[in-house]
C-alpha cells in the first residue's frame, strides 16, 4: 500500500501543473454552484464584487494577445533562412493583416445587425442612475 502511495505522490509531483489545474477547475465549479444556490440573497453590488477578478483577468488576457502574436511571428520569421524569410515574412504579414481586417469587418457587421445593449428595460437604467457610489466602487474602477 505504501508503494502505491509513493508512486501516486511521485506522479502528482511530476504532473503538478496538471493536478493544480484540475483542482482549480473543480474548485471553481463547486464555488460557482455554491454561489448560484444562494443567488436569491445577492444584490447587484455583491455580483459586481464577485465578478471583478474575472473582469481583470479577461482584460489582462486581451492586453496580451497582440504582443504574443507579433512576437511569435517575429520569432518564427527570424529563425528561417534569409532567402525564405522575405517571402514567408511577407506572406505572414499579409495573412495577419487579412485576418485582422476580416475580424474587424465581421465585428462591425455583427454589431450593426445584432445591436448589443439595446432593448434593455428602463428599470435597469433607473437603478444605475440612482446607485450610491462607495469608496470600494471608486477603488475598483481605478484598478479596472
Amino acid at each position: 500500500m505504501a508503494k502505491i502511495a509513493r508512486k501516486l505522490a511521485a506522479c502528482c509531483r511530476h504532473n503538478l501543473l496538471t493536478v493544480m489545474t484540475v483542482v482549480g477547475t473543480l474548485g471553481g465549479v463547486l464555488l460557482g454552484l455554491a454561489l448560484r444556490h444562494g443567488a436569491g440573497r445577492w444584490n447587484s453590488r455583491h455580483v459586481m464584487y464577485i465578478a471583478f477578478p474575472g473582469d481583470i483577468f479577461l482584460q489582462m488576457l486581451k492586453s496580451l494577445i497582440l504582443p504574443l502574436i507579433v512576437s511569435s511571428i517575429v520569432a518564427a520569421v527570424g529563425s528561417l533562412d534569409l532567402r525564405l524569410s522575405g517571402r514567408i515574412g511577407a506572406r505572414a504579414v499579409a495573412y495577419y493583416c487579412t485576418t485582422t481586417v476580416t475580424a474587424i469587418l465581421l465585428g462591425i457587421v455583427l454589431c450593426a445587425s445584432i445591436r448589443p445593449g439595446q432593448g434593455g428595460s428602463s428599470e435597469s437604467t433607473a437603478s444605475i442612475d440612482t446607485r450610491n457610489i462607495t469608496t470600494v466602487d471608486t477603488l475598483l474602477d481605478l484598478v479596472r
